[in-house]
């Protein structure tokens, strides 16, 4: 009986060591090179690198990157129908589905670039310099220009065009279709310099000037309010803590850096 009792144990207490891991998906951009991309249907670039480096000490948690269109990712989180969004800056203030979120892993310079003509004259208070011309910024980033900006879209005080990704974005400034564009500082030297090279940007266009620095903003994994709060995800805070306390020792001991480095 003693030994009946004692294999039984040994047999539940296999089963919980070698648990399967918990499946999880966290969604990502699938269009914000060099950061966030889809690439044959898998999820690349520098912050998938390090979040991914992130969840592979997490034995516990089978962890799938998706990549999305950004709009897409938003409307998961909104509905309440996924995890997490990766990339995301902070938007505790305005979009009230998207909360808690990460430690931040990485940070962003984000400016405004604009075409020769527009910068005869000087334009270095941002927004109200930038009335009466048409900007460009990704599909879905509307938190790329701040409040103030997007109030003098809506009332017709700058002209917005929005479309998929950062390439299409600098070859429209560079085509002259655009008076100025927002962008992320290294994504927009990456991007310009690779469509150089591989002649995507046309030799004879108008390569944009800097004219000012908009924000520096940290980058999180945001996750859904909504299913947090249903409970559809009820290792959440085991979750979210060993990420927080995993990538605050690997940003300690330098190895985020490391990874972000490698472009």
């Amino acid at each position: 009986m003693k030994s009946l009792v004692f294999i039984t144990f040994l047999y539940l207490l296999s089963n919980i060591i070698y648990a399967a891991p918990t499946k999880v998906t966290i969604y990502t951009d699938d269009a914000y090179k060099p950061y966030s991309y889809e690439e044959n249907g898998k999820a690349k670039g520098i912050y998938v690198n390090i979040i991914r480096a992130v969840f592979d000490k997490m034995p516990e948690y089978d962890v799938i990157i998706t990549p999305v269109p950004w709009q897409r990712g938003k409307k998961i989180m909104e509905s309440g129908k996924g995890f997490g969004l990766s990339t995301a800056y902070f938007h505790g203030h305005d979009w009230p589905y998207l909360y808690p979120y990460s430690l931040p892993y990485a940070n962003e310079v984000l400016n405004v670039y604009c075409l020769k003509k527009v910068l005869k004259t000087a334009r270095p208070n941002w927004p109200d310099d930038y009335k009466g011309l048409k900007i460009g910024r990704p599909s879905g980033f509307d938190g790329f220009g701040g409040s103030e900006f997007n109030k003098m879209v809506k009332n017709k005080e700058i002209i917005l065009d929005e479309s998929k990704g950062i390439v299409t974005q600098i070859k429209k400034i560079g085509a002259k279709r655009l008076d100025c564009i927002i962008m992320e500082e290294t994504a927009f030297n990456h991007e310009l310099k690779k469509s150089q090279n591989n002649r995507s940007f046309d030799p004879s266009w108008e390569v944009p000037t800097l004219s000012a620095e908009i924000s520096k903003n940290n980058v999180y994994i945001g996750y859904s309010k909504k299913a947090l709060q249903q409970g559809k995800y009820p290792f959440h805070m085991d979750f979210r803590q060993k990420f927080d306390a995993l990538l605050f020792q690997m940003i300690r001991s330098g190895e985020i850096n490391r990874i972000a480095n490698k472009i």
